[in-house]
C-alpha cells in the first residue's frame, strides 16, 4: 500500500480526523485520488505551527498535540494510520487548507495544492522504526504477509481493501474462490 510521510503534529492530526487537507507544492496525481494511503510521522518536528485560534477545530486540535505531547504518545518515524485522498484543489475553504494568490493576470502564482483528506483511520498500535521518503512512497510490510484462505486453503489472497461496515477493518479476498476474509480472522 502507498504511504506518505507528513511532519507533525500534522500527520496526528490527520489520524485524528482533525486535519482534512494536506497541503503540497505539487498537485496530487490524479491516480491516488479516491484511494487510501497510510501516514507516516516524520522523524522530525514540523517548524511552525500557527493557526486561528477562535475556530472549533483548531481548539481540538491543540488539544490533542497537548495531550500527546504531555503523555510522550506524539509518534516519530512511525506508520499511524491511514487516510482516503478524496481531492485536490487549490484555496479549499477548510481552514488548514493554505491559500494561493493570483498574478496580475489572474494567474496562480507558486500554488499551493490542498490535498483533501477523509475517512482517517488512527491505528491502536504504530508500525514503528519506518523510514519515510519524499512523494509517495510503497510500504509493503502489510502485503508481505502471506494468508491462507479458509475455504479452499490457498494463499492467493487479493490485496487487501478498507471497508467500514459493519465496523473498521482490512478486507482479503481468495483470487482463487473468492471467499473474503476479515483481517481479525487470518493468522498472522
Amino acid at each position: 500500500m502507498k504511504a506518505i510521510t507528513i511532519k507533525q503534529p500534522w500527520a496526528s492530526l490527520v489520524v485524528h480526523g482533525i486535519k482534512d487537507i494536506e497541503n503540497r507544492t505539487w498537485p496530487c496525481p490524479r491516480k491516488y485520488i479516491g484511494q487510501r494511503v497510510f501516514i507516516h510521522a516524520a522523524g522530525s518536528h514540523g517548524r511552525k505551527f500557527s493557526i486561528d485560534l477562535t475556530d472549533a477545530q483548531t481548539k481540538a486540535a491543540f488539544a490533542t498535540i497537548a495531550i500527546e505531547t504531555m503523555f510522550g504518545n506524539m509518534p516519530f518515524g512511525s506508520i499511524i494510520g491511514s487516510v482516503e485522498i478524496v481531492g485536490c484543489s487549490i484555496n479549499h475553504p477548510s481552514i488548514w487548507a493554505e491559500k494561493t494568490d493570483t498574478d496580475n493576470k489572474g494567474y496562480y502564482a507558486n500554488p499551493i495544492y490542498n490535498w483533501v483528506l477523509a475517512n482517517p483511520i488512527q491505528f491502536n498500535k504504530p508500525i514503528e522504526n519506518v523510514k519515510g521518503k519524499l512523494s509517495f512512497w510503497e510500504y509493503p510490510g502489510i502485503n508481505e504477509v502471506k494468508i491462507e484462505c479458509p475455504e479452499c486453503g490457498s494463499i492467493e489472497i487479493a490485496i487487501e481493501d478498507y471497508t467500514t461496515a459493519p465496523f473498521p477493518t482490512f478486507l482479503h479476498s481468495c483470487n482463487k474462490c473468492g471467499y473474503v476474509i476479515m483481517e481479525s480472522e487470518w493468522n498472522k
